[in-house]
């Protein structure tokens, strides 16, 4: 498997930037790819206009994640322009895949078969989303019109996504999986919080500090919650991911069990332990 496992995420779309839609979509892909044991090392999000989307692919492309991830920008309409951003930005020349096509066409017949007075036609809206780049793959989307689109650029491998959160889903549990473990491959990731019996997040920092020093690899993070079982309460993550989901497990108990002896020496009672 390979070492790098790095994932950047960019969410495209003027409606996110404007605050008409709340992008749902990136932190459903940040918990899913963190599950394999990947990192995601950086998400942001792009408003529709190609020379922001091909700028900002370039440049992470010159850093060498191993898997971009992008979502939006697929559609039929003039403002959809992700495809079309990184064919300017990578010299790739459009054209129209067959296979695309096919996929494009099977799904408004299919529309066509369950709706009355509905033309299944390949007006030249439709024919855009079959559109790829030069050396890309279309991925098949179960759950709508536009297939996704995947393109090996050197060390990287980058993935435009529709926007729609139920095609987005739906084509990462099934035509994304393949090229998700050739890219990111599989590993694990564990996560512990640990209930604390009161706050104040001052009078537990430099516990925390000591014992992130001696287990670089685990994350630590205090955070005030409202629990319903216990009110506000503070509460402590462990979290760690990796190839190895037992080497991970093993990390976090270790860290663990250094931590409680930290807490229970400041005179806190631990209400809770919880896996995530």
């Amino acid at each position: 498997m390979t070492s790098n496992r790095n994932v950047e995420l960019f969410a495209i779309g003027n409606e996110l930037l404007v605050g008409q839609v709340q992008d749902t979509n990136s932190h459903w892909i940040i918990r899913n790819i963190t599950s394999t044991g990947a990192k995601v090392v950086r998400a942001a999000m792009l408003r529709d206009e190609i020379k922001t989307i091909g700028d900002e692919i370039k440049a992470a492309v010159r850093r060498k994640p191993r898997l971009i991830l992008t979502t939006g920008g697929l559609g039929p309409t003039d403002d959809d322009l992700t495809v079309r951003a990184i064919s300017q930005a990578f010299n790739l020349p459009l054209s129209e895949d067959p296979i695309a096509l096919e996929m494009v066409r099977a799904r408004y017949a299919y529309i066509a078969s369950i709706r009355e007075n509905y033309s299944a036609e390949l007006n030249e809206a439709r024919r855009k989303m079959a559109l790829m780049p030069a050396g890309a793959i279309p991925l098949k989307n179960p759950n709508g019109a536009a297939p996704a689109v995947a393109l090996a650029l050197g060390e990287t491998v980058l993935v435009l996504l529709p926007g729609v959160p139920s095609e987005m889903k739906e084509i990462f549990a099934s035509s994304l999986q393949p090229i998700l473990e050739r890219t990111i491959g599989a590993g694990g990731y564990v996560e512990r919080n640990m209930v604390l019996d009161r706050g104040d997040e001052s009078r537990i920092a430099d516990v925390l500090q000591t014992v992130q020093a001696r287990h670089s690899a685990v994350y630590i993070k205090s955070r005030g919650q409202i629990l319903a079982q216990y009110g506000q309460r503070l509460t402590v993550v462990l979290s760690c991911g990796g190839n190895d989901l037992s080497a991970a497990r093993a990390q976090v108990h270790e860290t663990e069990v250094e931590l409680l002896d930290g807490l229970h020496g400041l005179g806190y009672a631990i209400l809770d332990v919880l896996d995530s």
